[in-house]
Parts: structure tokens; C-alpha cells; sequence
């Protein structure tokens, strides 16, 4: 099966450090008015998209009556935590693009320029975000006291899930927001072309909006941009920190890991040994019910 957008946007650009790549950086339309103009918040629990956006189900942190909540509700045994310390930057990533392995910026002073910015690519596969203002954060001070919350409550948190995505949404994951990088203004891009390593991509201000780089590629890509305006506020979330939480059907236990990790295989092949111990040692206490109800009916 093809990859989707978001699979290659966020696979290709997680290198960079910041956290998990959104390729749609904007809130979603349905959240409350506040939501909207503020964009994601720390303690945001939900999931990503195919084509990469955030839908929050609801807010580890939000009481139950807070306006969130009112379309969904919480899940079940929901308590509100405490959110804790937080720390702000309002410039830890510095404004330009960003870009995956595979692209190289081509610097030539001196010599007339056809873009702002000139790359070339010997990749099959890769992403790139140009941030005309940067961007800020803001992420707790101890996130990992969060782990063991969401290790926790996945079952219910799941159970809830599937009343609103279906049965289907069992095997994905979920996502706890712990931290957040948001901007102003972007453009970004992706692609994969099994068949063609080598390109160029070439980034220029538009000439009406110079908040907004107009991408063009010399091959099959998916890009966008979109410019808040400099009196809103940065509400655009282009990479999300925190706890990527999955619940499989046919593995026992939870696994909660940072957005950026991946299961090794060793951790997968503990989870089915604990599974088949689990099914045999159902077996077994069934097979000792049936023996025992065997005897008393003797």
C-alpha cells in the first residue's frame, strides 16, 4: 500500500529533531472558537490524519464540562491531571527550511539566483518546511510523568476511540501532546518517486505575501503553504512532542512511546511471548474449570 502524504511528510522530516511532523499545521474547523485560534494545547489527546492533521478527542488536563468536551465527552474513569510547569521559546527554531536528508541547498554568491532558495535532490523520497518567521514552543518541564498516565488509561482511551472512529481505529494509535512548535506563516512539501532520484526544488517569496515561499518541483509532489497574517497568533502546530499510544488487538498490554520512536523488535517479540503465555495459561485454567465441573457432576 502507497504511503500517504503524512507517512512520507512526517517520515522524512522526523530527522530534524523538533518532534513529529504535522503536514496539516492547522487546527480543525469543528474545535471550539478558542481551540481554533490557539491551535493545538499541551494535554491534547487524539489522532493524525492521512493527509496529517490533528483531531483531538479531548484534553488530559480539561474537566469534563469544559466546551471541548461537550460534542465527544471524556472517556471512561476520565480525572482531570495536573498540568505541571511548562517552558516557553519564542525562537527555537530560526526562520528557513528545514529538509530531509537526500536535498542540498545550493549555494552560489555572487551569481544571479533563479529562487530564494535552490535545492537539489538524490533522493527518491523526502520533505522540506521553510518557516519565513520561525517558529516558538512551549512543552512541559517533565513530560515523562505523563507516560505512565497514558500506559494507564489506553484501554479506556481506546474503548472511547472506537465509539467515534469504529472498530477499525483498534490497531492505531493514539497521540498525547506534551509539547508543540507552532508558526506564524509555512510552506512545505514531499514526495516519493520510486523512479526518479534526482531533482531540483526551488522556493520563491511570493510576490503579493512575502510570509508565504511558493514551492516548485521538477518532479511529482505534494505541497502547500498558508499565511496567518502578523496580527493573529501562531496557532499553525508543525511538529507535535509527546507520547504516541498503541493498543493492539492481538498483543496484550499498551505501548506508549515518544511521537519520534518506533517498537524495536525485540520489545514485539516480548509482547507475543507474553501473549501466547497469556492464551496458554487461559487454556490451561479453562481446561482445570472443565475438569472441575467434570468431577462434581460424577
Amino acid at each position: 500500500m502507497r504511503d500517504s502524504f503524512q507517512d512520507v511528510y512526517a517520515k522524512h522530516l522526523q530527522h530534524a529533531d523538533y518532534g513529529y511532523p504535522l503536514r496539516m499545521p492547522e487546527p480543525m474547523s469543528t474545535l471550539p472558537q478558542n481551540y481554533q485560534d490557539d491551535g493545538l494545547q499541551i494535554g491534547d489527546v487524539g489522532t493524525i490524519d492521512s493527509r496529517g492533521q490533528f483531531d483531538v478527542l479531548f484534553n488530559i488536563f480539561k474537566r469534563s464540562d469544559n466546551p471541548l468536551h461537550d460534542s465527544r465527552g471524556v472517556p471512561k474513569n476520565f480525572q482531570p491531571v495536573q498540568l505541571g510547569d511548562v517552558k516557553y521559546s519564542d525562537n527555537p527554531i530560526s526562520p528557513g527550511p528545514i529538509h530531509s536528508h537526500g536535498i542540498q541547498r545550493i549555494l552560489q554568491p555572487g551569481k544571479p539566483r533563479p529562487a530564494d532558495y535552490e535545492f537539489d535532490t538524490s533522493t527518491a523520497a523526502g520533505a522540506i518546511l521553510i518557516l519565513p518567521q520561525g517558529a516558538v514552543s512551549l512543552e512541559l518541564s517533565l513530560p515523562d510523568r505523563l507516560r505512565e498516565v497514558a500506559r494507564k488509561s489506553a484501554l479506556d482511551w481506546f474503548e472511547f476511540a472506537k465509539k467515534h472512529y469504529g472498530v477499525e481505529h483498534l490497531d492505531r494509535s493514539l497521540y498525547l501532546v506534551t509539547g508543540f512548535y507552532k508558526a506564524r506563516s509555512w510552506s512545505l512539501g514531499s514526495f516519493n518517486n520510486p523512479t526518479d532520484a534526482t531533482g531540483k526544488i526551488l522556493a520563491r517569496r511570493d510576490d503579493t505575501n512575502h510570509n508565504i515561499y511558493l514551492l516548485e518541483f521538477t518532479f511529482p509532489a505534494d505541497c502547500r503553504h498558508r499565511d496567518c497574517g502578523d496580527d493573529s497568533g501562531s496557532n499553525q502546530t508543525v511538529f507535535i512532542t509527546g507520547f504516541k499510544i498503541t493498543v493492539s488487538s492481538w498483543l496484550p498490554d499498551p505501548v506508549v512511546l515518544r511521537v519520534t520512536e518506533s517498537e524495536t523488535t525485540w520489545s514485539i517479540l516480548v509482547r507475543l511471548l507474553k501473549a501466547c503465555l497469556n492464551r496458554l495459561r487461559g487454556f490451561s485454567d479453562a481446561h482445570k474449570q472443565r475438569a472441575a465441573i467434570s468431577k462434581l457432576r460424577s
